[in-house]
């Protein structure tokens, strides 16, 4: 999965797109094969919409930067394994994920509206934010030293961990028809806990690790 809402199915369901994001979202699509149903939506509501203030707003924007920082961390690990088509290729498409994910919390930034099912705030007050946000931090500086095996440990790592709890929590509550389509097309895909350590097991079974 490197987008959560493929483009086919977009021009498939012609009614409930247009219903959902507007007629020039669809034509968008229709036209134009180069940006996904989630790259069009955010460039839409940062040029014309108002994301929702205070904690609420502002949990949902922290994580979709969490997101993009674990995106540009997959990316640096697709170009120092470049030279492995099969490593290369599963680094890709993380970041491609993560980059997907990120997308999401800033629809769900501009669409979500405060409600009794939201009860889960997270804030970079937070000190397990903060540890989350030095740890991505550090992390990303240290990728240029990782050997093929180290960078496939810290990807299970970072599947498994904080980062897609968080956004799992946010994204389960904010109760939008906008993202419950989005929602719906998660759970037609193999999850990330099952589809990683596989692609990783595989890596290593084909000896891409020396």
């Amino acid at each position: 999965m490197e987008t959560i809402i493929e483009r086919d199915f977009c021009i498939r369901h012609p009614g409930k797109i247009i219903r959902l994001f507007g007629l020039d979202i669809y034509l968008g699509l229709l036209f134009n094969k180069e940006k996904s149903l989630l790259e069009r939506l955010t460039d839409k509501y940062a040029s014309e919409g108002v994301p929702l203030p205070g904690p609420v707003g502002n949990a949902y924007k922290l994580s979709a930067l969490i997101e993009f920082r674990v995106a540009r961390i997959y990316k640096r690990m697709a170009e120092l394994f470049k030279s492995s088509a099969a490593a290369h290729s599963l680094f890709e498409d993380l970041y491609n994920e993560e980059m997907e994910h990120g997308r999401l919390m800033l629809l769900c930034y501009y669409t979500v509206e405060l409600t009794p099912t939201i009860e889960f705030i997270p804030s970079v007050r937070d000190p397990e934010i903060r540890n989350t946000l030095q740890d991505l931090k550090a992390l990303e500086r240290r990728v240029h030293t990782f050997s093929l095996d180290k960078a496939l440990d810290t990807t299970k790592e970072l599947e498994l961990g904080e980062v897609n709890i968080i956004f799992g929590k946010l994204l389960s509550q904010v109760n939008q028809e906008q993202s419950d389509l989005f929602i719906e097309q998660f759970k037609q895909v193999e999850n990330h806990s099952e589809s990683v350590p596989r692609r990783i097991q595989e890596l290593r079974q084909n000896a891409a690790v020396t």
